[in-house]
């Protein structure tokens, strides 16, 4: 007879799961960090585990599974919903639906107790606020109340919960609208846009497709926009007219009949996500649309920004369309339309500096235009930016190759070529023949590369044929990768070494949320001489424009300005974590950078989030006693 999961507390689950979900044993001190419980209750609690059903194993590493009472535990068990998934059902349909559920019924429709609903209830507070809804009742009926308009925004803000992991296919889309034919909306939509000489970017058809999906399914169950939208849109305008004529198209196929407000409320949508179509051919921008003043304010911003950030960048082939997408940022901005973007958490935790770059441009946006621009925007910033800093970014530091090698029928010089033509963007090249063997000991170099095999003590040498194979392109590709890893992990270990000091090195707990945090940590950098007054609020004005905080552990508040003294982190670890916008973390590098090191910072930026983005390495750095032992782990 199998057991059952249900026979474990919450808590025994969560160290199952953990212990489970790892690779190599995981030890006390892990589970502990990670669950946010102390070692003894780990140990208190593994014991009652063992007691229900052998199933940990332990040793002087560690805890892991016994893998044959794993599978007796979890095969064949329910699959039980987890709290946000009920909460996300709860609310989907109480928005949905077309009338106030009586509670008893709704609860039993949900499988689930009265009392249990009415937690959920209670928990949407916060959400439907966000949203300016309220939770409406009379005697024993629930329903939510509010405008139409935000209840169009929360149906869309849930759908997008929903449907995001597997965004890149929406054919789902038809469950959540069962009677509608979305391909046929697909037609009408594309069919209305091209009308008008427009089309719609890829990266924002998935999300004009839902808010157009939204709009018809809720003015065919005769929810219509009661008040007049906040929006600059005109009749005149082209927007409007595309609005128009698809409500005019479905109302061929549904008996519809929307009002001016459910127009303009279409039109906002459509603002700043369709493009004019050129004159010179289908689905190119159009170059003829912005002002001139305009597209000066937008040079302006990227100029002062790449000059802060001491990035030498042409981007005047770049300009127009990077003006265009801001100005389509700026109406989506100004009617609430934010465009979902996947690859955000991609770009922020992969390309940091990059991400840190197209926050400032965002801020500047923000001040020039008075707009306040979303994350996901920012993200998008990243993507057009993005290309043109790493190629700005691109350091000279390659690997300096000294080929050595014989000069018989030409093969000191087929293979000087072969380098030049394979690695000539990775490498300096010094080539000399065998006879010229005494100046290798004269002449610098990272890695030697030679036909012969060659005795030096301390240096880097490969053996090659002298017929530049396959095997030997590869051999080569391998030992110049890993001279110019090994080359800028020193660089870096260096440069990372000297920005500690242990009266800037703290292990507390206690803190109750990312500003204590941020005006503690902020507080110590000003005592310490390296920054003045202003830099706390500096650095809380930057977490205000996009979080630090990376991989849901650790994060790296910094200031917006950098005008430091010197460049330096403070560092905070808590092993019972600090609340950071929703997440429990547990390092915080709060880093001051000096003017003269504003380059610098994107290898630190960078350096950094790549580091601490390996959870043993957060694990270790956590438990560890001292700045000594805290540097150590680090740079390891």
């Amino acid at each position: 007879m199998r057991e059952n999961m249900k026979r474990f507390s919450k808590r025994q689950r969560e160290i199952l799961t953990a212990i489970s979900a790892s690779d190599t044993p995981i030890t006390g001190n892990v589970l502990s960090l990670m669950l946010d419980i102390s070692l003894r209750l780990v140990q208190s609690e593994i014991a009652s585990i063992n007691r229900i059903f052998p199933v940990i194993h332990s040793s002087n590493k560690g805890y892991r599974i016994a893998s044959d009472a794993w599978k007796s535990l979890t095969l064949d068990t329910p699959k039980m919903a987890s709290d946000d998934n009920i909460s996300h059902s709860i609310l989907k349909k109480l928005i949905f639906s077309k009338s106030p559920y009586q509670i008893d019924e709704f609860a039993e429709e949900l499988f689930i107790s009265r009392s249990t609903l009415e937690k959920h209830l209670k928990s949407f507070q916060g959400i439907l606020g966000k949203f300016h809804l309220r939770l409406g009742r009379e005697n024993t009926y629930i329903q939510i109340n509010g405008s139409e308009l935000d209840k169009r925004r929360l149906i869309k803000s849930l759908l997008f919960d929903e449907i995001n992991p597997a965004f890149n296919s929406i054919d789902n889309l038809s469950t959540y609208f069962p009677e509608m034919d979305v391909d046929k909306i697909k037609s009408i939509l594309a069919n209305s846009i091209h009308k008008y000489n427009y089309f719609v970017d890829s990266t924002y058809y998935n999300n004009i497709l839902i808010n157009v999906l939204i709009a018809l399914y809720r003015v065919r169950s005769d929810n219509y926009i009661d008040a007049s939208p906040d929006s600059q849109i005109r009749q005149d305008s082209d927007e409007y007219k595309i609005a128009k004529e698809i409500y005019g198209q479905y109302a061929n196929h549904c008996h519809i009949k929307p009002e001016d407000n459910d127009i303009i409320a279409l039109s906002s949508i459509l603002e700043g996500q369709i493009k004019p179509i050129d004159s010179k051919g289908a689905d190119m921008i159009s170059q003829d649309i912005l002002p001139e003043q305009f597209i000066s304010d937008i040079n302006d911003i990227l100029r002062n920004i790449f000059n802060y950030y001491m990035l030498d960048i042409d981007y005047s082939d770049y300009l127009y369309n990077f003006a265009l997408h801001i100005d389509g940022m700026i109406k989506r901005a100004k009617n609430t339309q934010s465009v979902e973007n996947e690859i955000l958490n991609t770009i922020k935790r992969n390309c940091p500096f990059i991400y840190d770059v197209s926050v400032s441009v965002a801020q500047r946006i923000h001040k020039r235009f008075h707009v306040e621009i979303a994350d996901s925007e920012i993200g998008f910033i990243s993507i057009h930016l993005g290309y043109l800093i790493e190629a700005a970014c691109n350091t000279d530091d390659k690997v300096s190759v000294l080929l050595l090698c014989d000069s018989y029928h030409h093969i000191y010089e087929t293979l000087e070529k072969k380098l030049k033509e394979n690695f000539s963007d990775m490498i300096n090249i010094s080539a000399f023949r065998d006879t010229d063997a005494k100046a290798v000991i004269n002449t610098s170099s990272d890695l030697i590369i030679t036909t012969k095999p060659l005795n030096t003590i301390g240096r880097k040498n490969l053996v090659i044929s002298p017929f530049y194979t396959m095997m030997d392109h590869i051999n080569i590709t391998n030992a110049i990768n890993g001279c110019a890893e090994e080359k800028k992990r020193t660089h870096y270990n260096k440069l990372l070494s000297s920005l500690f000091d242990e009266n800037l090195f703290f292990r507390q707990d206690g803190f109750r949320g990312k500003e204590e945090v941020i005006r503690f940590l902020g507080k110590k950098i000003i005592e310490f001489g390296l920054a003045n007054e202003g830099f706390t609020e500096s650095v809380l004005q930057r977490e205000h424009l996009s979080s630090t905080c990376f991989f849901d552990t650790f994060a790296i508040p910094h200031a917006i300005d950098m005008d430091a003294k010197r460049t330096m982190f403070c560092v905070l670890t808590s092993q019972k974590g600090i609340l950071w916008d929703g997440h429990n973390i547990h390092i915080v590098l709060m880093i001051a950078v000096q003017q003269s090191d504003r380059k610098k910072f994107m290898e630190l930026y960078n350096g950094v989030v790549r580091t601490l983005g390996d959870p043993k390495k957060v694990q270790k750095l956590v438990l560890a006693d001292n700045l000594i032992d805290f540097v150590s782990q680090f740079i390891n």
